[in-house]
């Protein structure tokens, strides 16, 4: 289920991109959709993974990117690996850069070939 939510988050960060609109935090989406499905409210997890809950929600808003210890936190209720939370975050970090100055970066030299 976690690789249907990463495809999914990733063909809305496609979309977002098309239409050059603020993609959602494909992390962002995960946690909710996880807890939604779950029934658990944000203040419930954050309880369960001993973080303060405003951690928890304003992840999930977009408001706040995952840390390491949020990433360790939650490979081990998710039964995932931190790596798998770390790449979401890092994945839509460099999708927002792209989307924020891409294009001018391109435009850039490059380092000449020896």
């Amino acid at each position: 289920m976690r690789w249907i939510l990463l495809a999914a988050a990733a063909v809305v960060l496609a979309s977002c991109a098309a239409h050059e609109e603020r993609a959602p935090d494909p992390a962002a989406v995960s946690v909710a959709a996880e807890l939604d499905e779950l029934g658990l409210t944000a203040s419930a997890f954050a309880r369960q993974i001993d973080v303060p809950a405003n951690r928890i929600s304003e992840i999930i808003r977009g408001l706040r990117a995952i840390s390491g210890d949020t990433a360790l936190r939650l490979g081990h209720w998710f039964d995932t690996s931190p790596q798998f939370w770390m790449n979401l975050q890092s994945i839509y970090e460099v999708d927002m850069a792209q989307q924020k100055t891409g294009a001018k970066i391109a435009r850039l030299p490059k380092r000449k070939a020896a």
